[in-house]
């Protein structure tokens, strides 16, 4: 028997398969009986074999070792088929830190703030086209386009496509573990877009945008390459056109079915702004991120091995009772929310964490201002796949019609 057989005849194994119905049905059900079962780091032959990490401790541990648990060549499980690495997610430090810097200044807690009125002009905006129906699908016609334009702003793209960028994204992500072809097929029409536009953009003259940023970005002490220029902007549109919207939905959807935590929010407005750090715990969309082991090394009890991969499971994490009391109850004056995960930790942190807090800030209550009595009236539909993003895609409701703004 080699060493290698022998290493993995003491690990810990779990029938993990986080892009099945039956996982998306449940999946923090999933996490809680791994960490009661005592292997809260356990192996799934799944996807050629992963390791899941769902206790805080571990996943903490984990995000702060970018030594041992590397971001390059891919942070999914499956490993992404994209060409090339998504950056700067998919990369270790130190070049990490330099492309970070690329886009750094554009993401500030100011920068985000001075977006506030934009975001809420463009709310009131997406709410006037349907206010006078009396129904919407909320996640559709509102949570999903206001992100998508507010990154191509960000861009000085064209914010009238934001649907076919939407389009992109959502198959490129959702279907890539089950229809691979046509998740590639997107994908390359997102990429072609984006050349496209870096071809237009070098013609005008670079200006005072996060596009222009990107073209002027360097790594090393030399200029991104179209590629990397490429795939820094795919970036760009996964986190602006997907997990934003995916975290509101998710929240409008408990708030169709808690008529006390909506009063709550409508007689205090400022309320959602100070509890969006435990919503984030509860109600974050991405459910975890995967690293490629460096080397073999004991971790947490259990043999790791150079080339495995690992998903640290944010979303177990935000839910282990080790760290958070009553982990799986809403508590809007919980003291320690701020250490959830749902933005991850560490050198990969969210960029756009700031963006983020603040469009669902604006989005929610401008909802609750305007749709108060908004009822769920047909299915709630979760994305099909939960193992890259755990929302909802469509949320249909009825309201008492009112009038435009404009």
């Amino acid at each position: 028997m080699t060493d290698i057989q022998a290493e993995a005849q003491r690990r810990a194994e779990v029938d993990l398969d986080h892009h099945s119905p039956e996982f998306r049905e449940d999946p923090y059900g999933k996490f809680r009986q791994m960490r009661e079962s005592g292997c809260p780091v356990a192996h799934s032959d799944h996807y050629e074999g992963f390791w899941a990490l769902t206790d805080y401790a571990s996943v903490f541990e984990a995000a702060r070792d970018d030594a041992l648990f590397n971001s390059y060549p891919s942070v999914g499980v499956p490993a992404s088929d994209f060409p090339l690495p998504i950056l700067p997610i998919e990369s270790d430090p130190p070049e990490t830190q330099d492309l970070r810097e690329v886009t750094l200044k554009r993401f500030s807690p100011g920068s985000a703030e001075r977006f506030r009125e934009g975001a809420i002009e463009m709310t009131n905006e997406a709410i006037d086209a349907f206010i006078e129906r009396g129904e919407c699908d909320l996640v559709g016609e509102l949570t999903t386009p206001l992100p998508a334009r507010l990154i191509l702003r960000l861009l000085k793209f064209d914010e009238s496509r934001a649907m076919d960028w939407v389009h992109w994204v959502h198959t490129t992500v959702h279907d890539r573990a089950h229809d691979p072809e046509k998740a590639g097929a997107a994908g390359m029409e997102m990429f072609g877009e984006i050349v496209k536009h870096m071809t237009e953009r070098r013609a005008q003259g670079l200006g005072d945008d996060l596009f222009s940023d990107i073209l002027r970005g360097t790594l090393n002490g030399q200029p991104l390459d179209d590629g990397q220029i490429t795939m820094y902007t795919v970036l760009m549109m996964l986190g602006g056109m997907d997990t934003t919207s995916g975290f509101t939905g998710n929240v409008l959807l408990r708030l169709c079915k808690d008529a006390e935590l909506r009063e709550k929010f409508i007689a205090d407005p400022g309320l959602i702004k100070k509890s969006t750090d435990e919503l984030l715990r509860l109600y974050s969309p991405t459910l975890g991120l995967a690293r490629t082991v460096s080397h073999d090394a004991e971790f947490h009890g259990q043999p790791l091995c150079q080339g495995d991969r690992a998903i640290l499971m944010w979303a177990a994490a935000n839910r282990d009772p080790a760290m958070f009391e009553n982990p799986d109850q809403l508590d809007l004056d919980r003291s320690n929310a701020k250490k959830h995960m749902a933005f991850g930790i560490g050198m990969h942190r969210c960029l756009g964490s700031h963006y983020a807090k603040m469009m669902f800030d604006v989005m929610l209550t401008q909802i609750l201002s305007r749709l108060p009595d908004f009822q769920l009236s047909g299915e709630a539909k979760l994305f099909e796949d939960a193992g890259e993003v755990y929302a909802v895609r469509e949320l249909p409701v009825t309201f008492t019609p009112g009038r435009r703004l404009s």
